[in-house]
């Protein structure tokens, strides 16, 4: 071999590896400002036409099959028109979201319905898992990957921003000033628990919103964990603009009172999840000033379906507890929004196994995928229909004899898209088994573009959906015509 052949490449990669440096990447900037009005925020963005309507979905992690389902639902709610003539979708005025459900989201709150073909073209339709392997794997890749100043996500990142997202930032979409609002969940690998983009955290971490790009959020729903590394935050509390009352109001009011303690049980038996969030975001707030051991002075964030794989919490939050931020609780509870339109996404894989065929004990990569995968996989099994309980007793004991809850209650629509609502046992199992990866073959893509429509269609409750729109029903494809045309 001449040796005088690899000098560039070994030249170049001297280079890389001496300007990246020794430092790790900084992925928020410190904040100048933090209140409750501030920033990219729900009251900031103007409501479509349907004011008395509030439309939120939810997207699930999955990997493309995820992002796939998703955009089969965003044009099959496209195609509900309104009396006004705009469309469903374009009265969303949330969207939370997961892993590769927030691909979909992210872009959708960019882009909007004119994105659509996009999506689809530039990411879903491509081999994502081969341009991120190329892109680490060549000697310039390798020598970058060498350095702490460029991690494993950082393909990922690079790759959602270089095929979607275009250096757009949160800021982009406050400029554009209209709904949905976009809530991306990642996860706080120390704590468990979900981590949303929002201005409402990011105070506690005296950081700003706006300045972090969108590829980076949705890879930090997305960070797969071992394969991908996670997305680190800097925790810069305590700072010049933290407010004189601090920790907020909405952070103490689940937090216990150590002086009662001993006289009242903890407030964990009756809200055990809003607690330990609670704590965690205590701990965020108080970032060095607090105690050893709960000191946050970094958020290390892997993939959001680790805690929370629906995107249910922060729009049930929403829903449910009144902030001083703005929000939905709040415009329900002023009378403004009197019907509930919420749909569900959830692209959660079930593939087949020959493990139970077998007595022979299991391999480490096997117990190793099991131990993750069947978490994020399983764990979601029938929250749909938790949701629906929990929303219509939370709003019963919210209404406090209003009136103004109990009327949201009746005027709800849930609708689930969920492969396990298909009834054709073959059908189902054949879209549970489209792996959870960048990269899906153009027959599976072919049937998750059109399974989501015909799930909508499907779902019992569409037909509430349409009286609350004001819709008529729309031209979209059935579950038998659908699964005619599996040939996958």
């Amino acid at each position: 071999m001449d040796i005088r052949r690899l000098i560039p490449g070994i030249a170049t990669c001297a280079l890389v590896v001496a300007l990246a440096g020794c430092s790790y990447p900084t992925r928020n900037e410190k904040a100048d400002v933090i209140n409750e009005t501030f920033g990219y925020r729900l009251g900031n963005l103007a409501a479509g036409g349907a004011e008395d309507t509030l439309v939120v979905v939810t997207a699930s992690g999955g990997g493309t099959r995820a992002t796939a389902l998703a955009l089969s639902t965003l044009r099959a709610l496209d195609k509900v028109r309104l009396p006004t003539g705009r469309s469903l979708a374009q009265e969303i005025d949330v969207i939370s979201s997961v892993s590769g459900g927030s691909v979909a989201a992210a872009y959708f709150a960019l882009a909007g319905r004119g994105g659509f073909d996009t999506l689809e073209h530039d990411f879903v339709r491509r081999n994502g898992m081969a341009a991120i392997m190329s892109a680490g794997l060549n000697p310039f890749g390798l020598a970058k990957l060498s350095t702490p100043g460029t991690e494993r996500i950082d393909l990922l990142i690079d790759y959602l921003d270089r095929q979607l997202f275009k250096k757009a930032t949160y800021r982009t979409l406050l400029e554009a000033g209209h709904r949905p609002l976009l809530v991306v969940n990642a996860a706080d690998m120390v704590e468990g628990i979900p981590f949303s983009f929002t201005q409402r955290k990011l105070n506690l971490l005296c950081s700003e919103l706006t300045k972090i790009p969108l590829a980076t959020a949705v890879a930090a729903s997305a960070a797969f964990p071992v394969a991908l590394s996670p997305v680190t935050l800097t925790n810069y509390q305590p700072c010049e603009a933290t407010p004189r009352s601090w920790p907020p109001a909405w952070v103490e009011v689940n937090l216990d009172d150590p002086s009662s303690a001993f006289a009242s049980p903890s407030l964990w038996y009756d809200a055990p999840q809003r607690t330990l969030l609670a704590r965690a975001e205590n701990a965020y707030a108080m970032g060095r000033n607090a105690p050893p051991g709960r000191r946050k002075s970094y958020v290390h964030l892997l993939d959001g379906g680790i805690a929370d794989n629906l995107g249910l919490f922060e729009p049930h939050r929403m829903l449910t507890t009144a902030d001083t931020d703005p929000s939905l609780w709040a415009l329900v509870n002023s009378g403004t929004a009197k019907k509930l339109i919420f749909v569900v996404i959830n692209a959660r894989s079930f593939a087949a196994s020959s493990l139970d065929e077998s007595q022979a004990t299991p391999g480490m990569l096997d117990m190793l995928m099991s131990s993750i995968n069947a978490p994020i996989d399983r764990a979601t099994a029938g929250t749909a229909l938790q949701l629906r309980e929990t929303l219509l007793e939370t709003f019963q004991k919210l209404d406090r004899g209003l009136g103004r809850f109990a009327a949201l209650a009746r005027n709800t629509a849930l609708v689930t898209i969920d492969f396990d609502a298909i009834a054709d046992d073959a059908c189902r199992r054949k879209f549970q088994s489209i792996p959870t990866s960048w990269h899906i073959k153009k027959e599976q893509v072919d049937a998750l573009l059109e399974v989501g429509g015909a799930l909508l269609a499907n779902d019992p409750s569409f037909a509430k959906l349409l009286s609350l729109a004001g819709a008529a029903r729309p031209d979209l494809p059935t579950l038998a015509d659908t699964c005619g045309k599996l040939a996958f």
